[in-house]
């Protein structure tokens, strides 16, 4: 019979826009992403600047080339210099990006920050776990919900588009 549909069963790979000044986090994350057998791909700003210049750059390049857009943005808000919500707010406003969904993944436990993502239209607003294995269980789910919202033609896909 040869091969039992092991390039079906294979986990697409889904692309990561991070943004987080923390090397430490960014790691962390990505070693937890490992750990799960999740196929993130990275693509790492560690300020909101560069988020931005990134965001700009793909938009331009997507005029005459075909791009490769990430599939999620997840974000920290306490970024120096500025804010991260600064990177939400230009996702939003921009119609090419609006559909880009957007996690927030941060310590800041604060029901007003928490307000300010959901009202610019954060798709999650995720605190960083304090144990290894509730972020392994924590980008298990992530991967889930966002490889099924891809299939489906959800947001990211439509994002793509």
């Amino acid at each position: 019979m040869g091969s039992t549909g092991s390039a079906r069963s294979a986990k697409p790979a889904l692309l990561v826009l991070h943004v987080n000044d923390s090397t430490d986090d960014q790691v962390l994350f990505q070693t937890a992403c490992k750990h799960a057998k999740v196929p993130f791909q990275w693509h790492v700003a560690d300020s909101v600047e560069k988020a931005l210049s990134y965001l700009r750059t793909l938009l331009k390049v997507s005029r005459e080339r075909s791009v490769s857009w990430p599939d999620v943005v997840l974000l920290d808000i306490a970024m120096p210099g500025a804010s991260g919500l600064q990177v939400l707010e230009y996702v939003r406003a921009t119609p090419d990006l609006k559909g880009l969904p957007v996690v927030i993944f941060t310590a800041q436990d604060d029901p007003e920050l928490i307000r300010q993502a959901e009202a610019l239209g954060a798709n999650s607003y995720l605190l960083k776990p304090k144990q290894f294995h509730e972020t392994v269980r924590l980008v298990t789910s992530l991967y889930a919900t966002l490889s099924t919202a891809k299939r489906s033609g959800g947001a990211a896909a439509q994002a793509a588009e």
